[in-house]
C-alpha cells in the first residue's frame, strides 16, 4: 500500500513539477528552478518538498547545461521545424578590426531550452526587426522571423 501511495506521488509529481531555466536579473543569468504545472496552491505544497529529493536523486535534470542549446546563425535558424519562442535578449557586437556587426539573440523555447542566435553582418533591418521582438511569444518562430524580415 505505501509503494503504491509512493509511486502515486512520484508519477504525479514528475507530471506537475518541471525544472526550467529562469532568468535571475536583467544581466541574463539563469538558473534552473522548478515550475508548478498548476496555480494551485494545494499542490504546490503537497509537491514543494518533494523537490529537494528530486535534485538529490536525480541533479542532471537540474543542470543548466542540459538545457543549452548549440549556438546557430540565421540560416540554421531557417531550416528549424517551427517552435514557439520568447525572444529573452537582443545584442550587437561590432570589433574595431573588422567593422562589421553581428547580431546576437538569444530565445527561450516553449521547452525551456535556450538557443543562442549569432548573424554576422546582420542588416539594419534585422537589428531593428530583433529589438522589436525583445520580451514577445512567438508562434512558428523561423517562418514569422523569415516572413517579417522579408516583408510579406
Amino acid at each position: 500500500m505505501a509503494v503504491t501511495g509512493i509511486l502515486c506521488y512520484s508519477a504525479a509529481y514528475f507530471y506537475f513539477v518541471r525544472p526550467k531555466p529562469v532568468r535571475l536579473d536583467p544581466s541574463g543569468l539563469y538558473t534552473v528552478q522548478p515550475v508548478f504545472q498548476s496555480a494551485r496552491s494545494s499542490l504546490i505544497r503537497l509537491f514543494r518538498p518533494g523537490v529537494p529529493i528530486d535534485q538529490e536523486f536525480f541533479p542532471w535534470r537540474w543542470e543548466l547545461k542540459r538545457f543549452q542549446l548549440g549556438t546557430t546563425n540565421l540560416a540554421g535558424l531557417q531550416q528549424m521545424r517551427p517552435f514557439e519562442a520568447r525572444v529573452v535578449g537582443v545584442g550587437r557586437t561590432m570589433p574595431y578590426n573588422t567593422g562589421i556587426s553581428t547580431l546576437s539573440m538569444k530565445l527561450q523555447l516553449e521547452s525551456g531550452e535556450l538557443l543562442e542566435i549569432r548573424q554576422p553582418g546582420a542588416s539594419e533591418e534585422m537589428f531593428a526587426l530583433a529589438g522589436r521582438l525583445m520580451n514577445t511569444r512567438l508562434y512558428e518562430f523561423p517562418q514569422s522571423w523569415f516572413e517579417a524580415n522579408t516583408g510579406r
